[in-house]
């Protein structure tokens, strides 16, 4: 379990570090300045801010799975994991339906004479032993046949020029090919490359019986806890007998699954069957392909998919506005939390767009919450300007106040940093996580009430 981490991380003293220090391993590890800059206007303290830029470059010490505990208990599962993989020690994690796994580094993993590149979200999964499908292809060092045995690296850009001088940082894994590079032309989807030996090593659980069979999926420690949080409010409110659910920028719809998964749960508890109603909103059709994918793999009910973009919902669908009892929202963010990141290059500009997006999102989120309903913020960030930023924004010029998180969850992280326009008790109320720690990546959650 976490250790509790409810400190104040611009108190300690530096140790003599200057930013000329930081700019340097920023530098090294292909951090651009303006992304040290932005995170530096949130953690000022020099220490913490170097301790966050090595962490992001490296995974959390544990990998997390989401149980589904309608499907199966913990004993149970833990059973037949240990069947399939053996060697793994796996364990419950801080809640229930957490199961955490140690990743194992592979301090050597040999070059091939043959190397397959690929773009660089398809390496930071690769990495943690992900297959590489036919998508992440983007160039090769050689023809290959089929059964050959391969190192796959991040293809050379000119934001990694010095890969040469780098190369075993960019090196991220080595498999077996799938396909012949003669015959990938055919192909659209698939698996490419079997990765065998990735930098860090993981059992492939999404090739497992447990996956197949729904008792598990992909899901953050954080991003659980937050789901956990939101499906508390929902359960415990015994008022509204039917609420309606939004999720809004879900897909993938880890979030959709999670909230059904454990309020049906909860349900069970009380020896009520009960799925609630949940709309699941995101712009992206094909990403959402995931989610209708997960709710047959998951056996989730009650559940509906609706691909829009924001700036067209109420036009087109204006009975949804002031629909929801309760609306968990995620707008994109500069993701500066989530880890491991093999380089990481924003522009000013592109940082300071970040919030501009999230209010202009949030005005419209606004409209489809219900007076006197419950918005979740999260994201998968540390700037202050898009979390504690945007909640002033919410407070002060849409008319919403922070509610209270359950002191059980907030041992497991850090309470919100001070921003005009919030008070003591909104930064109370709020819940922060920073991948300085062994077992998160950077967060952030509120829960607020429209007045």
């Amino acid at each position: 379990m976490l250790e509790n981490l409810r400190i104040d991380l611009t108190l300690k003293p530096d140790k003599g570090r200057n930013m000329e220090e930081i700019y340097a391993y920023a530098r090294n590890q292909f951090i651009s300045s303006s992304i040290v800059d932005h995170i530096h206007n949130t953690i000022t303290n020099l220490d913490e801010l170097k301790e966050i830029l090595e962490s992001i470059t490296i995974p959390p010490q544990f990998y997390f799975l989401r149980v589904n505990l309608n499907k199966i208990s913990m004993k149970d599962l833990l059973k037949e994991l240990n069947l399939e993989f053996p060697e793994t020690i796996s364990e419950q994690g801080p809640l229930e339906n957490t199961l955490k796994i140690p990743f194992i580094e592979n301090q050597t993993i040999p070059m091939l004479s043959k190397q397959i590149y690929t773009d660089k979200y398809a390496a930071e999964s690769i990495m943690l032993g992900a297959d590489l499908f036919v998508p992440g292809f983007c160039g090769t060092s050689d023809k290959f046949d089929k059964g050959e045995e391969i190192s796959i690296l991040l293809k050379p850009t000119s934001r990694t020029k010095k890969m040469d001088e780098n190369v075993e940082k960019f090196h991220v894994a080595n498999g077996e090919t799938m396909i012949s590079s003669k015959d990938l032309p055919k192909y659209r989807n698939g698996i490419l490359v079997n990765t065998t030996l990735p930098k860090y090593s993981l059992p492939k659980y999404r090739s497992s019986s447990a996956y197949k069979e729904g008792w598990i999926s992909e899901q953050t420690l954080p991003a659980t806890i937050a789901c956990a949080i939101f499906v508390e409010e929902i359960v415990k409110n015994t008022q509204i007998k039917n609420p309606i659910i939004f999720d809004v920028c879900s897909a993938p719809g880890h979030k959709t699954t999670a909230i059904a998964e454990r309020s049906h749960w909860l349900y069970s508890e009380q020896k009520k069957e009960k799925w609630l109603k949940i709309v699941s909103i995101d712009r992206s059709t094909n990403r959402l392909e995931h989610l209708r994918n997960d709710i047959k793999r998951l056996r989730l009910h009650n559940i509906d998919v609706l691909p829009i973009k924001l700036e067209r919902i109420l036009n087109e669908m204006p009975e949804l506005r002031e629909k929801a009892n309760y609306l968990l929202f995620d707008p994109p963010c500069s993701a500066l939390g989530t880890r491991p990141k093999l380089y990481l290059e924003k522009s000013q500009n592109d940082l300071l767009d970040f919030p501009k997006n999230q209010r202009r999102l949030l005005k419209i989120v606004d409209q489809l919450v219900k007076p006197g309903g419950i918005l979740m913020y999260n994201t998968c960030t540390i700037p202050k300007e898009e979390n504690e930023g945007i909640l002033a924004y919410a407070v002060q010029k849409l008319g919403y106040q922070t509610i209270p998180i359950d002191q059980k969850y907030l041992q497991y992280g850090t309470p919100g940093l001070d921003y005009d326009g919030l008070d003591t008790m909104d930064l109370k109320n709020l819940l922060r996580f920073y991948p300085r720690y062994q077992e998160s990546s950077g967060y952030f959650i509120a829960i607020l009430r429209k007045i």
